[in-house]
Order: structure tokens, then C-alpha cells, then sequence
């Protein structure tokens, strides 16, 4: 189709949105449709507005803002980023009441003779990251349509039919799994659907915009749609879309059929637009560094698509019962996360190597770093992993941990990977080889193929499947053991693999990615901080570490290392020295406006994680990283 890049030419693209290739799913448009118009062509101020025509009844009505947002885990719902709220009933100005004690909850009369309502309020997304995630810059932005709409109360979002439009910015393309789109100038129009689809398929719209086809043959077919700062920047290197290409083919070899009709990745590489992964079940939100299509993005962020792709089987297609809601304002609980998202980021990790978006060696660097990670969880003793599961709701304001490694955060993630690392290699001893955790996905994640119902599941239901692969394993006790434990798993865990962690002084190549990316410098297993490589200020202290145990703690700056002015290499250096002279190290310390000497007694030199092969045994890691 035609599509207009930037603002001044016309060029041909290879499919910017996947509707007009793809069977239409369009719901006849009853009388109880809501109309919604919404507006973000005000990129100046950031300013999205929001019109609804909503059909209604005379008498009390109540109307929902979403708060409970599908694949955050938590009540994220931004209503304090929205204002100007006008209820009308034809000419007539209609007053509202916001609920005592829900706030997501507004309460209107509708009077005698009234059919429609219309509603206005604006959104405001975020002008800078202390407000918000960034979506919305000069050249880019990103629609959730959860954050520009309210329904009303009483219906399941399913049977809720809606009928949407967007303004663009003058000239932008766009890219959503939505279906049945018009576009007039700047004036996109979709079909009728219904409120759970239009939620689940926001919009990416640009200045640059280019469109990749990873396998657009298939019966299900699969697109990457980028938007980015800067035309050059969609340059992709053919390595970097054959890498992606793969990972669709991989996740294929694991899942079986496809539980969609079409996929299309959102991808935005860029400096100024937040990072983000969130998943659909016809598309998923990413958001990685600017020369992420160049191949000049850190390596560690590169399972992010991986991870959001794997949700279309885990996660959307087969859901936690608990996590099923029927509207975005029903209470999700969180029992199940460490299948949704660690089997998720487990696959993420291993589609990843098999299919090129990393290598052998920073698969295994990455797996050193997010093992000793877990290893070094002090919080473990008074938190186990199951608990973390709740951490979107109690953390739903996503402000920074003062102590992460004691308080524990999103651990499901990454420590729910290694958990399913460990059954994976446990399938494989028990069979003899026979079996692995791809059986268990092909069989628990089965789909018919094309875009199917919510298919629920409890905890019972995952310890069956496994024992229909080996049932004489305890899987309740196995999973619960590791789930409600209180001591680290992880050795044993990597040793059925073959492996063990270590430390040495060679640097860990993740780790060194990570800090450049970040531009920190990381001493967590040698003193137990982490600090911005810049000025020196400490953005992570463990908990019980030589430095925590010295009196340091989150953003106290380091001012001076042995009476000499701070710099990374200078710790680094004191560091090697406090090992070979068994002197302590010597800092000054600021915070606010308080300056003190702090020393630290420790003498066993630069750590830094690594996996070892364990000589004799099987080496179960390199068949589960192997391509099909």
C-alpha cells in the first residue's frame, strides 16, 4: 500500500497495516455501539483528546476509566493524567460525581428522553519521565486506547461494541493489528469490534515508518513495524531481520500453530521514546535503543521481542484464571506470574540463542549475570518467589527500591526463568533426553491455530501436564519447593544443566554491556554497590554487602576513593589494591549536604560472574540452546 513517510514524499511499502491483507473480523454495528473519536495530531503539547457517544438509558449511570490494564500485573491505570471531564445529554451540561471510594468511578443521571451521552476529557501523555513513560515525541507516538476511554459498568469488555477513530499528525504513517482501517487525509477509521479487541490492538504512528515482512506466506502472517527518530535508523542490517525471521520459526518448532490470525510487532528505536514490552494477542508494544535494527543496541535488552512474542501463546491465548478478568476494573490477582512471565522469559532467553539475536557466548554471559543476581537475593530469607508475583500491585507506582536486593521486585521474571530452567533439565534427566520443556509448551500452549478464545488454567492443571510427560516426578512438590522456598536452588539447578556459576576477576561480557548501556559501573559481587559511572552516585547497595555493612546506601555519592577525586577506574583500581595490600578502601561520601569518611573492609578483588562446565556430566544447556 501507499504510504507517506515523513512529511514530504510518497513511497511504497511493503504493508503498514495488516488489515487490508487479512481476513476482516467486523461486528455489525448495533444500536448500542460507542463512537470514539480520539485526537493526538497535538504533538506540540502532547495533548490527546477524547470524544465518546455512548448510548444510554435514562437514570443512574456509571462510568469506568480502565485501571486494572491487561499484562501490567497491576491498577496502572493513568487517571491522573487526565482532565477536562464534560458529560452532555444533547444541549444539556450533565453534572458528575466521582466515587467516594473508587476513583476509577463516575456517577451520572441520565434525564428522561436521553438515548446518547457524550463525554469529553483530554489526556495528557507524559512531556518527561518523571511523569510517565515517555510515548509521545516529535517524530513518534504509541495509542492505548485504555488511556482514552471510559465505558460503562455492568457489561463484560467483550460484549461491549465500539466503534473507534484517530487524528493523526499531518503525514504520519501508522501500524496496529486493528482491523477494517479507512484513512481520509489524516482521519483513521476502524469496524465495529469490541472494547476487549480494541484495548488489546494499540496503534504506533510516525514521521518514519518502514515495515518488514518476517513471514508474511503463512496462513498466520507475521510483520515487524518500526517507527524511529530518524529515516536511517529503519536501515535494518540483514543479519539483524534474518535474526527475527527465525524467531518466529523457532517459536513455531516450540508452540505448534499460531494463535492469531496476524501478528504485527510495534517497535520504536529510539533515544527520546521509552523503553517498553507489552503484550497482545495480535501484536506487542516494544520499545528498544535507537540502532537496535542496526545491530548497535546493548545485546542484553535483546530478548525483549523474544519475550513479548512468547505471550501470544503464554499469557494471551492460554491465561491464569486469576488473571482472567471480564472488565479492566475487576481486581486481577497475580498466583500464576511465575508461568506467565518466567516460562515466558525462559523461552524469551532460549528462542533468543536459537534463533541469532544472540550468540552462544552472550547466552551464556547473560544466564552468569541473571543467576548470580538471584544468588545474591538477600531478601529470599523473608521473601519467597511466589510473593514477588504481587510486586506490580504493590509496586504500582514503579518508583525505584532504596534496597532492591532485600525488598525483592519483579523476581518472577528472571528467577521464574531459572525456575523453568530447572524443570527443562530435570524433563531431560529424568527421560534420558527423550523429553524437555518443548513438549511441555507444545502440549500445554496448543492451539487450533488463528485467533481463538481466552483458554484459562489453575496451578493443577500445569503440575498435570508435566506429569503427563514424567509422571514419576512429584511436580506439586518440585514447583512448590522452589516457589515457597526461602534458600537459593540455582546451583543445583545449573549443575543438571552441566554448568556452575563462578566468579573470577575476567569481566562477565553481559555485565559490561549492561553498564555501558547504562552508563553505571557494577561492583555488585565484589563490594555490593553499583554507581553512575559519571559523578559517582550509587543507584544499588546490596543488602548485608561489605558496602552496606560500611554505612553506604542508594544515592549517596561518592566524592573520593584513598583521598583522590572519584572515578570508576580509581574504584576499580582500589579495589585490585585492598586484595594484594589488604589495606580497606577509603571513601568520601556525600549526601545532601553531609560529607563523612566511610571505609571498606574488603580484600577479595574484582568478581564477576561466569558459567563452568562440570567436567563428566551431560551437557543438557547446549541441547536446550541448540536451533530446531
Amino acid at each position: 500500500m501507499l504510504a507517506w513517510i515523513g512529511r514530504r514524499r510518497w513511497v511504497l511499502l511493503p504493508v503498514l497495516v495488516l488489515a487490508i491483507t487479512a481476513p476482516l473480523r467486523v461486528l455489525a454495528a448495533p444500536s448500542n455501539t460507542i463512537d470514539l473519536r480520539v485526537d493526538v495530531s497535538d504533538i506540540d503539547r502532547n495533548i490527546q483528546r477524547v470524544h465518546e457517544r455512548i448510548p444510554v438509558k435514562a437514570g443512574p449511570l456509571t462510568l469506568l476509566y480502565p485501571q486494572w490494564i491487561p499484562g501490567n500485573h497491576a491498577p496502572t491505570g493513568p487517571i491522573n493524567q487526565i482532565a477536562g471531564l464534560t458529560l452532555r445529554a444533547g444541549d444539556h451540561r450533565l453534572p458528575w460525581r466521582r466515587d467516594a471510594v473508587n476513583m476509577y468511578a463516575f456517577h451520572v443521571e441520565v434525564p428522561e428522553g436521553a438515548s446518547t451521552l457524550d463525554l469529553e476529557f483530554q489526556y495528557f501523555s507524559p512531556t518527561a519521565s518523571n511523569q510517565g513513560r515517555i510515548a509521545t515525541t516529535p517524530q513518534m507516538l504509541s495509542l492505548q486506547w485504555h488511556r482514552v476511554l471510559m465505558y460503562p459498568q455492568g457489561r463484560a469488555a467483550r460484549e461491549i461494541a465500539i466503534r473507534p477513530a484517530v487524528r493523526l499528525p499531518a503525514g504520519w504513517s501508522y501500524a496496529s493489528a486493528l482491523e477494517g482501517a479507512q484513512r481520509e487525509g489524516d482521519e483513521l477509521r476502524f469496524d465495529v469490534t469490541t472494547l476487549e479487541t480494541l484495548v488489546d490492538a494499540p496503534l504506533y504512528t510516525g514521521q518514519y515508518l518502514r515495515s518488514f515482512a518476517l513471514d508474511a506466506n503463512a496462513k498466520a502472517p507475521v510483520r515487524l513495524n518500526a517507527i524511529a527518530d530518524a529515516p536511517e535508523l529503519l536501515e535494518a542490517k540483514p543479519e539483524v531481520l534474518a535474526a527475527h525471521k527465525a524467531l518466529v520459526a523457532q517459536a513455531d518448532h516450540v508452540f505448534g500453530a499460531r494463535p492469531y490470525d496476524h501478528y504485527d510487532f510495534l517497535l520504536a528505536v529510539s533515544s527520546q521514546f521509552s523503553g517498553i514490552g507489552l503484550e497482545h494477542q495480535q501484536s506487542s508494544e516494544n520499545g528498544q535503543a535507537a540502532g537496535y535494527l542496526l545491530g548497535e543496541s546493548p545485546f542484553v535488552d535483546n530478548d525483549l521481542l523474544a519475550h513479548e512474542y512468547v505471550h501470544a501463546w503464554n499469557g494471551k491465548f492460554r491465561r491464569p484464571q486469576p488473571s482472567a478478568t471480564r472488565d479492566y476494573n475487576t481486581p486481577m490477582r497475580n498466583d500464576l506470574l511465575w508461568l506467565y512471565e518466567g516460562q515466558t522469559q525462559y523461552w524469551a532467553w532460549v528462542l533468543s540463542a536459537r534463533s541469532g539475536l544472540r550468540t552462544r557466548e552472550q547466552t551464556l554471559a547473560v544466564l552468569a549475570m541473571v543467576a548470580a543476581a538471584a544468588e545474591h537475593r538477600a531478601g529470599r530469607v523473608w521473601r519467597n518467589l511466589q510473593d514477588t508475583g504481587n510486586e506490580g500491585i504493590i509496586e504500582f507506582n514503579d518508583a525505584p527500591q532504596a534496597w532492591e536486593n532485600w525488598q525483592r521486585a519483579y523476581d518472577f521474571y528472571d528467577e521464574g526463568s531459572l525456575l523453568w530452567l530447572d524443570v527443562d533439565a530435570r524433563l531431560r534427566e529424568l527421560s534420558r533426553n527423550r523429553r524437555s520443556l518443548d513438549d511441555f509448551a507444545r502440549a500445554f500452549f496448543a492451539s487450533p491455530g488463528g485467533l481463538q478464545p481466552v483458554s484459562t488454567y489453575a496451578e493443577a492443571d500445569i503440575v498435570a501436564a508435566l506429569a503427563r510427560l514424567e509422571p514419576g516426578e512429584d511436580w506439586q512438590q518440585f514447583l512448590r519447593s522452589r516457589l515457597d522456598a526461602h534458600a537459593g536452588y540455582f546451583g543445583s539447578a545449573l549443575a543438571r544443566a552441566g554448568w556452575k556459576l563462578e566468579y573470577t576477576s575476567t569481566p562477565n561480557a553481559a555485565v559490561s554491556d549492561a553498564e555501558s548501556a547504562h552508563q553505571m559501573h557494577d561492583f555488585s559481587y565484589s563490594l555490593g554497590l553499583r554507581v553512575a559511572q559519571a559523578d559517582g552516585r550509587l543507584d544499588q547497595v546490596l543488602w548485608d554487602s561489605p558496602a552496606w555493612r560500611a554505612g553506604l546506601a542508594r544515592d549517596m555519592q561518592i566524592i573520593a576513593i584513598n583521598d583522590a577525586a572519584w572515578s570508576a577506574q580509581r574504584l576499580q583500581r582500589a579495589v585490585s589494591a585492598a586484595q594484594r595490600d589488604r589495606t580497606p578502601i577509603r571513601l568520601m561520601v556525600r549526601r545532601g549536604d553531609a560529607f563523612r569518611s566511610v571505609t571498606i573492609d574488603y580484600h577479595d578483588g574484582i568478581r564477576q560472574p561466569h558459567l563452568l562446565r562440570i567436567p563428566g556430566t551431560p551437557d543438557r544447556l547446549a541441547a536446550i540452546l541448540k536451533a530446531r
